[in-house]
């Protein structure tokens, strides 16, 4: 039977509302300060749900061979007996003649953000200036935003849209940026060594420092499990394949049961507890029962960068530029991530398993782990700031 996607004719664009309020005042010596509030309320934003999608249940769908009394094997393990779906199984989907998913987009979703902005700068002056802001932010909605996709991302549970209320993905509460220039006071025409010999001031003279840094708080990963053997047997007995506990477009994917801590026992490059973590419910409770959306926070990361440059002026109309500049100074491993696989946050695999006597789904035992769960061992460049050390000599002649 086919599956179809639908995009219906009233389909509108999210409305967003945004307003702020600034003030800004002199404090002297060229320095001026900054303070927003920027505020943001999003409706009507386009998310997926499977129209064809039963609601959870503990009633068995698709857990014989298709004669709705020979029970089925989903693992192989005890029989080779596949499973199939009979019709009082296609009778149980809002629209039988279609198949495992009837994937519809709507404007159900909706969203909220808060911002608090500080700004302190400084005007070049006396061979100093500099910048360096803070923003505090609280952005929440019930929908995804990780999977770029001008339709919306899939819900998870499109029961109730509103528990899955949570944080956006990729958002740092707190993030801070500055810069600065400065003239080195010593050389011709500054404030120390205004006197000293040309020799002296074309080696030590006149140089001039920039920096650049960056430091933020890790953002929110949502944990999940795939099913290796599902179809037409699925968690929950829901006979769809559009649940996606990431909002990734991972179809079939879904969310672990919360049964300790993630932080604890971590070490070297793991940053999360794999133990913490069970399979999800296979009954009624599979959406409410499981992790919310974006309940796992990453590393944070910062870094600066620094260069150092002098002119030579040869005469009025000839200037050459000489310097260097040091990407990530400190060689600080940017583990926050921004580009990482799905592996990072995917606790494992899962196999269900079917009661040979009633035809339930059995508690989830056959698991098979992912090791590279919650594990960070490589930089990423982000923020315009490289992933490790860099150096880069520049020669610039102007004429």
């Amino acid at each position: 039977m086919p599956s179809a996607n639908v995009i219906p004719f009233n389909l509108h664009q999210p409305r967003i509302h945004q307003f702020n309020f600034t003030f800004e005042r002199e404090l002297g010596h060229n320095i001026g300060v900054r303070i927003s509030y920027l505020g943001t309320r999003m409706q009507r934003l386009i998310a997926g749900q499977d129209l064809n999608e039963i609601v959870p249940s503990s009633t068995p769908f698709g857990t014989t061979s298709g004669d709705g009394v020979t029970i089925c094997d989903p693992t192989g393990e005890i029989t080779d007996i596949a499973c199939d779906l009979w019709p009082a199984d296609i009778a149980r989907r809002p629209f039988p003649e279609l198949g495992d998913f009837l994937a519809s987009y709507g404007n159900i979703g909706k969203g909220k953000s808060n911002a608090l902005q500080i700004q302190v700068t400084r005007r070049f002056t006396a061979g100093l200036s500099f910048d360096a802001s803070y923003t505090l932010l609280d952005q929440k909605s019930n929908v995804g935003d990780a999977a770029d996709s001008s339709l919306g991302d899939p819900l998870y549970n499109q029961f109730v849209v509103q528990n899955d209320f949570s944080r956006d993905s990729f958002v740092s509460r707190h993030r801070v940026t500055a810069n600065l220039i400065y003239d080195i006071p010593f050389g011709r025409g500054r404030h120390f060594g205004a006197t000293t010999s040309g020799v002296v001031d074309a080696i030590l003279g006149g140089w001039q420092l920039s920096t650049a840094l960056f430091a933020k708080s890790g953002t929110g990963f949502t944990p999940y499990y795939a099913c290796d053997d599902c179809d037409p047997v699925w968690p929950g007995n829901i006979g769809s394949s559009f649940p996606d506990a990431t909002a990734g477009f991972n179809d079939g994917t879904f969310r672990p049961l919360l049964i300790g801590d993630p932080t604890s026992g971590v070490s070297g490059d793991i940053m999360f507890n794999a133990n913490a973590f069970a399979p999800p419910d296979v009954g009624a409770e599979v959406f409410n029962s499981g992790v919310k959306r974006q309940i796992l926070t990453g590393p944070g990361s910062w870094s600066t960068n620094l260069g150092i440059r002098k002119n030579f002026k040869f005469n009025e109309r000839v200037t050459l530029n000489i310097g260097a500049l040091f990407d990530n100074l400190f060689n600080h491993p940017l583990l926050s991530p921004v580009d990482l696989t799905d592996d990072f946050a995917r606790v494992g695999n899962f196999n269900l398993e079917v009661d040979q006597n009633t035809g339930a789904l059995l508690p989830i035992t056959s698991v098979d782990p992912n090791p590279s769960f919650g594990r960070l061992n490589r930089s990423f460049s982000q923020e315009g700031f490289d992933s490790r050390r860099s150096v880069r000599l520049t020669l610039r002649l102007t004429f």
